[in-house]
Order: C-alpha cells, then structure tokens, then sequence
C-alpha cells in the first residue's frame, strides 16, 4: 500500500532489514510469515484489472484481500469496482481502504463520504490509508478524527487506521486509537506500537496473479482471523444506533422488569451479525440511513432524502449485500434495501411483545441506565415518543425509556 512514489524508499528499507538480519539483529527473532499461511494481501489498479480465473485461484492462497478503492477525493481506483466484484462472486473476504489525500478537517469528511459512497458495500470494514501529510488547515490530527466521526456515522463495520510506524506516530498519534484496529507498515521489524495487522514486505509472490504484493500479518492474539472476515454492517448504523444497540442486552436472565443488584451485560457497537433485520411488515415505518447510497435500481439516494422516517408501502424477498429483503418506500416511490434502513414503531398501539432481553433507560436518549430491565416474552405498555435526536423512537414505560426498534419488539393488537 505504500505505492508508486514511496517504492524506492521502502526497497531500501526492506534491504537495510534484510542485511540486519544477517547481522541477526534487525528482526528481534520474530517470524515474519510461514509458506503455510494464507496471505493477507493490498491490491490496487497497479495490480492490473483481475480476471475471474484468477481470483477464483486467489481464494486459496488468502485470508482475506484489502483492495484500494480511491485515491482521495478526485480519483477512483480503476478496476476497483470489478475487483470487489470478483471477491463477492467468488467468496473471498475482503476490505477497502482511501488512500488519503484530505487537507484539512472538512476535506476529511467529504472524502470520507465519498469513499463511503464509492465502496462495494460487502466490504467486511473500512481502511484509512494516511501516509503523506497533505494537510494545509488545521492539525493531522483533527483530519484524520473527522475522517474516522464521518464514516462511524455512516457504517458500523469495522474502521482500521493504516500507516507505516514513524508517520502514525508523528502526523496522527493521537487520532489513530480512535480506530477499531491498527495496520501497521514496518519492513524492518516489528513494529514497536500497538497494530492488529503487519505489513512486513511489499514483495509477497501471489502465483494466482503472477504479481508481487505488500502482504500482511494478522495478530490473532488482537483480532483474530474471523474479526477481519465476518464484519458484516450493523443493521443499526445511523447516528443514535450505538444506543439502540446497547439498549438491548445479551444477558439471558429470566427476571422481569424490577430492580436488579448485578450489572447487565449489553452488546457492542462493533459488534457483527451476519445479515441486516429482515423481517419488516408492511405498515411500519423505517428510517433511511445516513450511509444509505443506492436504490436497488442502482441509482443514488439523494443526500436530501436521507435520515428521515418513512412508511413501508411494499417488501418483497431479495438477497443482496446483508439484505434479504427490499422495503418499498412510497413517499420516495424508490425501493430500498433493508440493510439500510431501521424500523421503528410509530403511533398508538395497545402493547408490544418483546423478543429480547431490553434494558430500561431513565431519558429517551437511552444513555442513563436503570437498573431494570425486561426480558424476552415481556408484554409492555407505553405512549411511543420521538427520541431527542429525532432519528429513533422510544416505548415510554412506566419503568422508563426503552427502544421502539421493531427488531425488538412486535405489536400487541
């Protein structure tokens, strides 16, 4: 990943490491890869445009690909879309990353929603590849922490900061722990900062492509294997999902919704599951997410439309992305894709069966948790009421806040 104009720098790198280990110094006795683990390779358009033969060969010789999607803003990888394409078809793992080209705080946002919007949504998570310092306002800092806000807003997968050691810790020490994981380039050693992935060469021999690649290491004593494979999008994503999220709890207790002495235990925003909430009724409403790009016609779903409730006039059966099915919005008269929306309950009705443990909130924020819950089976009865953000809706008990999430919870007619 450390491209073109970096090349010359990082031969000499990787020279000076391999005369060092010689020496028997350089490399700390640490095994950089085995012959018999898969290989975790960077791709990009300098790889040429992948033929389906070639990928399906791939698949056995990879953990998992990173695939370039754009080069900052203004320029699209140009096979992306076609590589990204093959992985799908040939059920290869994969994630993207934009090699940042961002000069200040806004310009980080903007690229990241251009990113979001380019990528092939099966990406399992997201990479920020900052290794060139092309800020002019503001601090590095500040712009690669816009960049991570952004994109949390848009997608719950995983967002993994890249870069080769010095500059990580020079140009975004700080902002690089707010990601879910670090990739780290150091062809000379170990690296001696925290990372979850090690880019050790840019010279890994892939048969299946007859090319040369930067190649990998995964940490599983960080992240293992499967953390990087099955990071399916939350169905949850839009902004006030980390609430809803946490409002249901794991736990499996049997105690109704009482007072309750020992701590629950409830699910994390990173969480994966393996396909978005497909079960949605004609009737309920949805809102489209922030991070929602296309119709299922393939054109795009203006900014303007988006986080906004609508009702759901149609479904029908599908399978694409983590979607099993496609929810018709009439006021848009476009369909969407369940995977990005979330369904909410709205209106007056005579109770709701939950079918998962709730944890109960003493605001409609559902950041101040009670010490009650409700379990699954629970009937409950409230007035639903809009929460402060206006972009979800709660179930006013007589306990407290709980979400109106329809994954959560069906209607008692």
């Amino acid at each position: 990943m450390l491209k073109q104009h970096h090349q010359w720098t990082h031969r000499l790198a990787q020279t000076a490491a391999l005369v060092s280990a010689v020496a028997g110094f350089a490399w700390a006795n640490h095994t950089v890869a085995h012959a018999s683990t898969p290989a975790i390779p960077d791709i990009s358009e300098w790889q040429g445009r992948l033929s389906a033969s070639q990928v399906a060969n791939l698949k056995n010789q990879v953990s998992f690909v990173i695939n370039r999607r754009q080069y900052g803003s203004g320029y699209q990888d140009k096979y992306a879309t076609n590589n990204t394409s093959l992985y799908v078809k040939y059920g290869i793992p994969f994630g993207e990353y934009d090699y940042a080209r961002f000069t200040s705080a806004a310009s980080a946002k903007r690229e990241a929603q251009d990113f979001y919007d380019r990528s092939n949504k099966d990406a399992q998570f997201y990479v920020l590849d900052f290794e060139e310092d092309d800020v002019t306002s503001g601090s590095t800092n500040a712009a690669v922490k816009a960049w991570y806000n952004e994109m949390r807003s848009l997608t719950g997968k995983h967002l993994v900061f890249y870069s080769y050691q010095s500059f990580a810790t020079s140009y975004a020490n700080s902002a690089r722990q707010s990601f879910d994981a670090q990739w780290i380039a150091n062809y000379s050693y170990t690296p001696t900062i925290s990372f979850a992935l090690w880019q050790y060469t840019d010279s890994h021999y892939l048969s299946a492509l007859n090319e040369y690649t930067d190649n990998s290491k995964a940490m599983t004593n960080v992240h293992p294997v499967s953390w990087w494979t099955d990071s399916v999008s939350l169905a949850l994503t839009h902004t006030g999902s980390a609430s809803d999220a946490s409002a249901a709890s794991t736990s499996s207790s049997s105690a109704s919704a009482s007072s309750s002495s020992a701590p629950t235990t409830t699910t994390s925003q990173s969480a994966a599951i393996s396909t978005a909430y497909s079960q949605f009724k004609v009737g309920q409403h949805v809102y489209l997410h922030k991070g929602a790009s296309t119709y299922t016609d393939g054109t795009r779903i203006p900014r303007s439309v988006r986080q906004r409730f609508y009702r759901i006039s149609r479904v029908k059966t599908v399978n694409h992305g983590s979607s099993q099915q496609a929810l018709y919005l009439g006021a848009l008269g476009k369909w969407i894709y369940a995977q990005d929306g979330t369904g909410y309950w709205i209106g007056n009705h005579a109770g709701y069966r939950l079918n998962h443990r709730l944890n109960v909130y003493s605001n409609a924020s559902l950041t101040h948790k009670t010490r009650s819950y409700y379990v699954a089976g629970d009937t409950v009865h409230g007035k639903i009421v809009k929460a402060p953000n206006g972009h979800a809706y709660r179930i006013k008990t007589y306990y407290g806040y709980v979400t109106a999430n329809t994954k959560y919870a069906t209607v008692v007619k």
